[in-house]
């Protein structure tokens, strides 16, 4: 059933008198006729406005079908007539029902043109649910979209059952995590047994932007869950998260799922279904909103912090490796630090040893790889590097690693070590650091040895080279590595220049005008010392003359005559006395 909505186009047509005859015109139109002319074209002009207006606003409203099974879906049709474009309109929501545009269709004929925006309705629940009527401006006229309803029933045909179809919940922590604790965020989509559902959910945000580290959602396996007597098929999915802040934070995810038409799932189901590569059910995509919910994140607290605590939150191993244990002043140690367990492995760093007066221990270096961020468990190693100053170190203290455990709420300290060592005295006496102590003649103690930093990897040196000749090497290499620039840059001009030659032609022949006239001058000068002859010796600087003024003028072949090249000697302004010597040549 279409509802229609058309403005009354009363006062539009002519008026008419009581027997059916066209009211005639004013006497002094008749007889002005420019005044006439000016009357009717406003009145038409007006009459053709107020006609597009009121075609405008026929506007027509249809959903179909109005009567479905939970899980099906409606297509409601909303179609202005005599327009080419329309607005977008967005329907107010309405509470377990689904109103989603689904796009826009034009259709121009001789009928008219009418535009047709199309959606899809999706129903939560089974009720009846009341569409309209509403009220849209459009270029200042109201347009009245009327009231449809649609029912909605459960599978069993039950039309007064109230259980929802679809809806989505996310589980926080029973107990309120601290800063850096690592919790579980669990979104869980349930849906009634009969609802098939498309395997792809996306996520639609809603969780704080800055404050968390959350990782990637996981589905675990699909359990039944009963909820208010009725029992629910529930998607799970997990992530790790961890706040990095204390506070409370407002949760609002949204999640977006494929929901199976029923009907188009029966309309596939045919001998030949197998033979189309999209042949899959047609999904309705559904957005389900999460109830809000309020986080809460507790600080760490400072009361019986140990001095020592880096920031570990979680439970922890701490253990410890040195090698070797017998070694000379000067070699080193290497320490391996060993931090496993739950928590937040990827922020927590292990204790290390610092420089002391028998030992220098240089930074902790991490191996292998770092710990996702949102990970629950793991486990890291560092290596340090020691070094004995004194063979009167007999061992390597124990290191402590605080931690806060959040479960019992307090801080727990675990320690590795002592480590026994035996060091002996360094055979590179010479290279041991020496500090000289006041006072320590009088008290029976000369000098303390401090130790050394380098550790000899190789002997000393068979013999030694003059260094005099790495001024010149120097000096050489400096040379060659100023060449390559140079050559470079010789290279770029010659390359610019040959281009220029072959796409400039009389650049080219005024170049090569010297180098031709030379030529022949050299068999002038030839032919002069051979035969004292004046015909092969003019002949060849006549050849000589017409060559370099030929490619000087860049004149073809043959074209070279004496008027010319005379005129030419003119016009570039060339003093008289070599033009006289030109004329008497060519005469």
């Amino acid at each position: 059933m279409l509802f229609h909505w058309i403005p009354d186009p009363r006062g539009l047509a002519p008026r008419v008198n009581q027997v059916g005859r066209k009211r005639e015109l004013a006497p002094d139109l008749v007889h002005q006729p420019h005044k006439a002319v000016g009357v009717l074209s406003a009145a038409f002009a007006l009459v053709f406005a107020f006609a597009l207006s009121a075609r405008a606003l026929d506007v027509s409203f249809d959903v179909q079908p109005r009567l479905l099974n939970l899980g099906e879906t409606a297509q409601a049709t909303l179609t202005f007539h005599g327009v080419r474009t329309a607005p977008n309109v967005d329907f107010p929501q309405i509470p377990g029902l689904q109103i989603t545009g689904t796009g826009q269709q034009m259709q121009f004929g001789t009928g008219g043109s009418r535009v047709s925006l199309t959606y899809n309705l999706f129903a939560q629940r089974p009720g009846t649910f009341v569409i309209g009527p509403y009220t849209l401006d459009y270029n200042g006229e109201k347009i009245q979209i009327p009231e449809v309803s649609l029912d909605v029933r459960a599978p069993n045909g039950d039309a007064a059952a109230t259980n929802e179809m679809l809806f989505a919940r996310l589980t926080l922590p029973s107990d309120p995590p601290y800063v850096h604790q690592v919790f579980d965020l669990v979104l869980g989509i349930y849906s009634l047994p009969g609802v098939e559902l498309t395997r792809d959910v996306n996520l639609l945000g809603g969780f704080p932007e800055s404050g968390f580290v959350i990782g990637q959602f996981e589905e675990l396996q699909m359990v039944r869950e009963e909820v208010g007597g009725q029992f629910y098929n529930l998607r799970r999915f997990r992530a790790k998260a961890r706040a990095l802040t204390a506070g409370a934070f407002d949760v609002r995810p949204a999640l977006r799922v494929g929901v199976v038409d029923p009907n188009q799932r029966q309309q596939r189901r045919d001998p030949f279904g197998f033979f189309d590569p999209f042949g899959g059910p047609a999904a309705t995509p559904v957005t389900l909103p999460v109830p809000p919910a309020n986080l809460v994140v507790r600080s760490i607290p400072a009361e019986g912090r140990p001095a020592g605590y880096a920031g570990a939150v979680g439970r922890f191993e701490f253990a410890m490796d040195v090698r070797p244990r017998e070694l000379k002043v000067g070699e080193p140690i290497t320490v391996s630090l060993r931090l496993q367990g739950s928590g937040n492995v990827s922020a927590a760093l292990p204790p290390a040893y610092r420089d002391a007066d028998l030992f220098k221990a240089y930074e902790a270096r991490q191996i292998g790889d770092v710990p996702d961020p949102t990970a629950e468990s793991g486990s890291k190693i560092f290596e340090q590097v020691v070094i004995p100053r004194s063979d009167a170190l007999k061992e390597l203290p124990a290191l402590e690693f605080s931690f806060f455990d959040p479960a019992a709420a307090q801080y727990r300290t675990v320690s590795a070590g002592p480590f026994p060592l035996t060091v002996h005295p360094s055979e590179n006496g010479a290279g041991a650091l020496l500090l000289q102590v006041p006072g320590g003649a009088a008290a029976g103690g000369g000098s303390l040895v401090l130790g050394t930093d380098i550790v000899y990897l190789k002997p000393a040196p068979a013999r030694w080279r003059n260094g005099g000749g790495l001024a010149a090497r120097k000096s050489l290499l400096i040379a060659v590595h100023a060449a390559a620039p140079l050559a470079l840059a010789g290279l770029f001009f010659a390359t610019r220049r040959r281009n220029r030659l072959a796409t400039d032609v009389a650049l080219a022949r005024r170049q090569k005008a010297p180098r031709s006239a030379r030529a022949n001058l050299r068999k002038a000068e030839a032919a002069l010392k051979e035969s004292a002859a004046a015909a092969a010796t003019f002949s060849a600087l006549a050849a000589a003359a017409a060559d370099y003024f030929g490619h000087r003028l860049n004149l073809p072949p043959g074209a070279v005559e004496a008027p010319l090249i005379l005129d030419k000697l003119r016009a570039a302004k060339a003093d008289d006395a070599a033009l006289a010597k030109w004329q008497e040549f060519f005469a």
